[in-house]
C-alpha cells in the first residue's frame, strides 16, 4: 500500500505527518514496551515481587529493532509473541517468565491502540477549536457581505457570508465537545488474557494498578469482541471528514460561481497561468469521500466472532490508522484553505 500520509509530495495535500507519527513502527514499539513494563510493575505490586521495577525498567528500555518483529508478524499474525521472546531473552532466564505473564497479544495491541487514539483525539480536538476560530475570523471580516445561496446546485436567493460560514461552523459546535468526550471514553485498559476472562485472584486490584501505570481507566472486564469504544472514535473521525468535506465542496461551488462569491489564492495551472484552481477544496471532498469508504470498513470490522477474532481485528488495523490520517488531513487542510480565502461575498451590506 502507498503511504499517502508520509509520501514525499502527496502528503503535503492529502497526508498528515503528525497523525502518521502516532502510528509509526518506532512509536508503536515504544507503546508496546511501555505496556509490557506497566504490566510487570503491576504484577509486582500485587504479588509482592520486589524485583518488578528493575525488570520493568529493562523491558521499557530494551533495544528492540522494529524489523525484528516482521517474521513473527508474518507467522503469527501479531508481533507480540516475537516481542515477548526478545524481552525474555533481554531480562534473563531468572526473570523471563514474569514478562507478559497473564496477558495475551490482544491485550497489548488493543491497549496500545487506545493510547494512540487518545493522542489522535487530543490533536483533533485542538485542531477543531483552531478551525472554529478561523471560521469566526472570516465571519468578522466578511460577515456583513451578501452572497448567493445555492440549493440543488443552482443559484437560489441572496444570503449573507455570516449565514454561509455559520453553516460551516454548525457541526463543530457538537464535534468539539464530542471529540473531547471521546478522548476520555477511549482511555480504557484492555486486559482479559487468552479468552477475555481475567485469571488472577486479585483481578480487580491488578486491573486498576495496571491501568494506573498507563494513565488509563480499568473497565473491569475485557472488551476483545466489543469494539464500541473504537467505533465511537471512528465515528468522530468520519464526522470530522464530513464537516471539512462540506466546507471544501461549498468553496469549490463558490469558486465556480465567480469572484463575487469568493477569491482564493494558490492552485496554479501548468497549462493555463490565468487559472486559480480550488485545489485544497477539491482535496477535502476527496478525503471526505475516502473517509466514507473507510467508515464502512470500520463498521464491518466491529463484528468479532467467538471470543477473539483475527479477521475483524486485522481489518481494523488496515482501516483505522488511515481514517485517523484522513480526519487529521481534513482538519489541517481546511485551516490552510481558509488562509487562502482573501475575500468572501460582494462588498455590500445585506439590506433589510
Amino acid at each position: 500500500m502507498i503511504d499517502i500520509a508520509t509520501h514525499p509530495w502527496m502528503s503535503g495535500l492529502l497526508g498528515d505527518e503528525e497523525m502518521a507519527d502516532i502510528f509509526r513502527p518506532e512509536t508503536e514499539l515504544k507503546r508496546l514496551l511501555k505496556i509490557e513494563a506497566a504490566w510487570t510493575r503491576a504484577l509486582g505490586e500485587i504479588d509482592g515481587n520486589e524485583t518488578s521495577d528493575r525488570i520493568a525498567a529493562l523491558i521499557e528500555t530494551a533495544p528492540v529493532d522494529p524489523n525484528a518483529l516482521k517474521a513473527g508478524m508474518t507467522a503469527d499474525g501479531v508481533p507480540i509473541r516475537t516481542l515477548v521472546r526478545i524481552l525474555r531473552d533481554h531480562v534473563g532466564p531468572d526473570q523471563a517468565m514474569r514478562v507478559h505473564k497473564g496477558l495475551t497479544s490482544q491485550d497489548v495491541v488493543d491497549t496500545s491502540l487506545v493510547l494512540a487514539l487518545k493522542r489522535v483525539l487530543s490533536l483533533l480536538g485542538t485542531r477543531l477549536e483552531t478551525l472554529d476560530q478561523r471560521l469566526a475570523d472570516k465571519q468578522r471580516a466578511f460577515g456583513n457581505r451578501s452572497m448567493t445561496a445555492f440549493t440543488r446546485m443552482q443559484p437560489a436567493l441572496e444570503t449573507s457570508v455570516q449565514e454561509v460560514v455559520g453553516r460551516w461552523r454548525q457541526p463543530l459546535a457538537d464535534l468539539i465537545p464530542d471529540t473531547r468526550d471521546a478522548q476520555n471514553k477511549v482511555g480504557i485498559l484492555q486486559w482479559g488474557g487468552p479468552i477475555g476472562v481475567r485469571d488472577h485472584i486479585q483481578a480487580d486490584a491488578l486491573g486498576a494498578t495496571f491501568a494506573r501505570h498507563l494513565g488509563l481507566r480499568d473497565p473491569g472486564k475485557a472488551w476483545h469482541t466489543d469494539r464500541t469504544v473504537i467505533q465511537e472514535a471512528a465515528q468522530i473521525f468520519s464526522r470530522i471528514a464530513t464537516a471539512t468535506g462540506k466546507i471544501g465542496e461549498d468553496v469549490a461551488l463558490l469558486a465556480l460561481a465567480g469572484s463575487d462569491n469568493i477569491i482564493l489564492e494558490g492552485g496554479g495551472s501548468s497549462a493555463m497561468p490565468h487559472k486559480n484552481n480550488p485545489v485544497k477544496a477539491e482535496a477535502l471532498v476527496a478525503l471526505a469521500d475516502f473517509a466514507a469508504v473507510l467508515g464502512a470498513s470500520m463498521i464491518r470490522s466491529a463484528r468479532h466472532e467467538g471470543f477473539r477474532s483475527g479477521r475483524a481485528w486485522t481489518l481494523e488495523w488496515l482501516t483505522l490508522p488511515q481514517l485517523c490520517v484522513v480526519a487529521g488531513a481534513g482538519a489541517r487542510l481546511t485551516e490552510h484553505l481558509l488562509n487562502d480565502v482573501t475575500s468572501l461575498g460582494a462588498a455590500l451590506e445585506v439590506r433589510d
